[in-house]
């Protein structure tokens, strides 16, 4: 093979991967470990537990409500948005024993929640879908989909600034594709007499 052929760069190697995903193990593990603790009354407050996964719950289901693209876009308003959600689900997570151990209990909780989640999306593709939904083409041969932009809040403008900061495209006519991904960016594949690489994620 010749050397410009090859990948450059500093990569793991897989005894660092074992012992990365050894790591991953124990701590898990030990976030089981707080949270069994803090449902037997030994750790914090037990209903902390519930409380933060509730929360967890219910911000999930607020922002699966406000579509794929509201965490793609992040304006200002969106960044006042977090701040305020912040502060008012700082309540509901710790309660009025506000401690140190009590803190503990709930990242410990919402950590394990989130790793939960991942691995039920791996394993049922059918929860993946309900959480993250599926990708969805907004623009094919070069024809927007209204309906389907509509429906998620995506205009044209959206997809014109994604094809040209993905592949350089200025007209929608030389977008082949446009796909609404479930991280809510917009990928973009161009007309076959255009370039002929694969899709990027835009914006």
């Amino acid at each position: 093979m010749d050397a410009s052929d090859e990948l450059q760069g500093t990569f793991a190697s897989d005894r660092l991967r074992r012992r990365e995903h050894w790591w991953q193990r124990i701590g898990v593990l030990v976030l089981c470990a707080i949270v069994v603790a803090a449902l037997a009354g030994q750790l914090g407050d037990a209903a902390t537990v519930g409380r933060a996964g509730a929360v967890y719950v219910f911000l999930l289901a607020v922002f699966r409500v406000s579509g794929r693209r509201t965490l793609a876009q992040v304006t200002t308003f969106d960044l006042i948005l977090v701040l305020i959600l912040g502060d008012a689900t700082q309540d509901a997570l710790i309660g009025e024993r506000a401690t140190f151990a009590t803190a503990i209990v709930a990242i410990a909780t919402l950590v394990l929640v989130d790793i939960a989640l991942a691995r039920a999306k791996r394993r049922w593709p059918a929860v993946d879908v309900l959480v993250d939904g599926l990708p969805l083409p907004l623009v094919v041969h070069g024809e927007l989909r209204r309906a389907a932009m509509a429906s998620e809040g995506v205009t044209r403008d959206d997809v014109l600034t994604a094809a040209r900061e993905s592949q350089g495209l200025g007209r929608l006519q030389e977008v082949r594709f446009a796909v609404l991904e479930q991280n809510g960016r917009i990928s973009v594949v161009p007309q076959e007499s255009g370039s002929g690489s694969a899709p990027r994620s835009g914006s």
